[in-house]
């Protein structure tokens, strides 16, 4: 192109991220700002976002913030505040994500603007953090989205506060009107597997309405059971996934150790000849072969 302008570099730079290529898209990014002396827009700004938090570019996250700042996109624009947050929580700095979202003034925050402090709370496992952000956030008459509520449950499931994420999961089916789906339902059940409540976390798997589940949803359950030695749920779950899928190896595995942890051996073994008679192993190299 004979003459390129912030636009044709923003394209360039999104077409990178979006495909993956993460440091020619830093590389685009430094090449516009150092070399041809293009200021950035916030839309570049957002286009190189996917970058510096797939690479965890702390320093380069930190640049950014500055120069949002300086050039006074920050306070403009709240796309890039709430990039920053998730950005900074992805890139490890959970601090630096607190006091960007803190800084953003009540009428400015949006529903995202809390997501992403929740989610970043969630992914560095600060379950009461989370929770306490949501409760904020109900506060602030704020109504949270299908994301707000898979964050706040993974932090409830990874915060082993299984109570909270049950009344969260009901309060906002009932109140906040967010219809659950596939992952919301899975999160649940992890969320209960992990704690040893096995039960609730079948009878959870029961109601989940019949176009929505599948064998993944049973083999988290399978998981925990397996996790906690409790048999007999483990072979009702295996019944079920069976009906659904017999060429999975690992299924029958875990039945197997079940089985084999509580000293039965002979049901241990039946389990297994069953997975090589069904040629569940040559399924499983399949699988990774295609990997």
């Amino acid at each position: 192109m004979p003459i390129k302008n912030v636009l044709s570099w923003t394209g360039l730079i999104d077409g990178y991220t979006r495909m993956n290529h993460y440091n020619g898209a830093l590389a685009l990014f430094r090449r516009m700002v150092v070399n041809e002396g293009i200021k950035p827009t916030e839309v570049t700004i957002l286009a190189v976002f996917p970058a510096i938090w797939n690479l965890r570019r702390l320093e380069s996250c930190q640049i950014i913030h500055s120069y949002g700042d300086k050039s006074g996109f920050n306070a403009s624009d709240i796309r890039v505040m709430n990039s920053l947050i998730d950005a900074y929580a992805k890139c490890g700095c959970v601090e630096s994500a607190i006091r960007v979202f803190e800084d953003i003034s009540d009428e400015r925050r949006n529903v995202v603007s809390w997501t992403s402090i929740i989610s970043g709370f969630a992914m560095h496992g600060m379950g009461k953090e989370a929770a306490d952000s949501f409760k904020r956030m109900e506060n602030a008459c704020m109504k949270p989205n299908p994301v707000t509520f898979l964050s706040v449950l993974n932090a409830c499931s990874h915060g082993g506060l299984i109570d909270e994420g049950l009344e969260f999961f009901k309060k906002i089916v009932d109140k906040c009107g967010v219809v659950p789906d596939i992952k919301h339902y899975g999160c649940l059940i992890d969320m209960l597997g992990r704690a040893g409540r096995l039960d609730e976390a079948e009878n959870m798997a029961l109601d989940i309405p019949m176009e929505m589940v599948n064998a993944v949803i049973w083999r988290t359950l399978l998981g925990a059971c397996s996790f906690h030695g409790n048999i007999e749920v483990g072979e009702r779950v295996t019944r079920k996934i069976l009906n659904m899928q017999k060429e999975y190896g690992g299924d029958y595995v875990l039945l197997s150790n079940i089985f084999a942890g509580a000293s039965r051996q002979s049901d241990s073994e039946s389990v297994r000849r069953a997975m090589d008679e069904r040629n569940a192993y040559k399924f499983l190299a399949l699988v990774w072969s295609d990997e």
